[in-house]
C-alpha cells in the first residue's frame, strides 16, 4: 500500500510543477520558455533639415556649460526616430563674447551614445558643412561635452526610452512630465 501511496505523491508533486505559471501558458498550453528575437540596432539616416532661423532657438538651461557659455536648441528640428529611436536636434552653443559652435547631432537613449551630422555657422557661405563620415561615440563627462550627458539626462531620455517630442519640447523650456514606459502596455485579463 505504501508503494502507490509514494507513486500517486509523485504524480501529484509533478502535476504542481507543471502548472502554468501565466496567462499565456493557460491559454497555448505550452510551458517553453518564451525566446525573444533580438534584432541587431541600425540606424535610419535621414536628410539633414535646413538651418533653423534666428527666431527657432529655445535657451535650454545647460549647468555643465561654463557661465558665459549658453545652450540654445531649435525645438521645431527636434525628432526621435520610429524605427532607430534616435533623438535628433540642432543645438547651437553660444559666448558671451560672440562665439558660436551650431551642430545638428543625435543621442541614442539605449546605448548611450551620440553623433555629430553636421556643422553649421549663418555667417559662412555655405552656412551648413556636412560631416562626411558621421560616427557614434560614447556619451561621457569628457571636459567640453558634459553637456550632452546633461541634456540626454534632462531633456531627451527617460532612462534608456527616448521621451516624445512633446515630452523633450517641455523638458527643454523647464516643465517636466513623469514619463512611464508602460503606458502603451495593456493587459487583456
Amino acid at each position: 500500500m505504501k508503494r502507490p501511496l509514494l507513486f500517486f505523491g509523485l504524480f501529484a508533486l509533478h502535476l504542481v510543477q507543471a502548472a502554468p505559471t501565466d496567462r499565456y501558458e493557460e491559454l497555448t498550453g505550452e510551458q517553453d520558455d518564451f525566446d525573444a528575437e533580438e534584432r541587431p540596432w541600425r540606424e535610419q539616416r535621414g536628410e539633414i533639415p535646413p538651418l533653423p532661423g534666428d527666431g527657432a532657438w529655445t535657451p535650454v538651461r545647460l549647468d555643465s556649460l561654463p557661465k558665459n557659455q549658453h545652450a540654445y536648441l531649435a525645438l521645431g528640428s527636434v525628432t526621435v526616430g520610429k524605427k532607430d529611436e534616435v533623438v535628433r536636434y540642432w543645438l547651437s552653443i553660444r559666448s558671451d563674447g560672440g562665439g558660436r559652435m551650431t551642430t545638428y547631432e543625435g543621442i541614442h537613449c539605449g546605448q548611450n551614445n551620440y553623433i555629430v551630422y553636421a556643422y553649421a555657422h549663418p555667417r559662412r557661405k555655405p552656412p551648413l558643412r556636412k560631416v562626411r563620415h558621421p560616427k557614434w561615440k560614447p556619451l561621457g563627462a569628457k571636459a567640453g561635452l558634459a553637456y550632452r550627458v546633461e541634456l540626454r539626462d534632462d531633456v531627451f531620455c527617460s532612462g534608456e526610452t527616448p521621451r516624445t517630442v512633446r515630452q523633450i519640447r517641455q523638458s527643454a523650456v523647464g516643465r517636466y512630465e513623469q514619463m512611464n514606459p508602460y503606458d502603451n502596455w495593456t493587459n487583456d485579463d
